[in-house]
């Protein structure tokens, strides 16, 4: 539980700070349409009793004005097994909002391959945050994620549904 606690604590410390960086010239301009954005995340993380170095690297780009259309990929290190897997996702950032931090909601579907004989496990699932501008070229996420599991039964996970937080930083061309 402290990490959640932590999570909202970081989640609150951009809101309180925000206002002078979206009141800025050019906050709008990271999701209009035709940008382009690179994404690159690191955490960690457990799986049946293994601990991970989790690194995730990604693109999107907008179709329109808040609509991103991207993918990422993720590698799970560090321990056995092995673990990757690719993701497309939309996301919508709330451009019209006026909260000084821009609300998100997303989806997504994932691969998830492993480096032994377990069988790849599909799922898809929403997320939903908060976007921080750094400055004219970056930005941070912070929100939660709901993911389902096809097929999980007899699987590597306890559970086929997990709800979990993430934190991401994002550049633009």
């Amino acid at each position: 539980m402290a990490w959640l606690r932590g999570l909202g604590l970081l989640l609150l410390l951009p809101a309180l700070g925000a206002r002078a960086q979206t009141d800025a010239p050019g906050f709008q301009d990271f999701f209009r349409q035709g940008r382009v954005e690179f994404d690159a995340g690191a955490g960690l993380g457990a799986l049946g009793g293994h601990d991970y170095l989790m690194l995730l690297l990604g693109a999107g780009y907008y179709v329109r004005d808040g609509l991103s259309v991207g993918a990422t990929g993720e590698a799970w290190l560090g321990s056995q097994p092995q673990i990757g897997d690719v993701s497309p996702a939309l996301r919508y950032v709330f451009l019209g909002s006026s909260w000084n931090c821009k609300p998100y909601l997303g989806s997504f579907y994932r691969r998830t391959f492993f480096n032994h004989a377990q069988s790849p496990l599909d799922s898809s699932g929403a997320r939903a945050g908060v976007v921080f501008p750094l400055n004219g070229r970056a930005y941070l996420t912070g929100g939660l994620v709901y993911e389902h599991y096809f097929s999980c039964s007899g699987s590597v996970l306890a559970a086929c549904d997990q709800v979990y937080p993430e934190l991401g930083l994002a550049f633009t061309l």
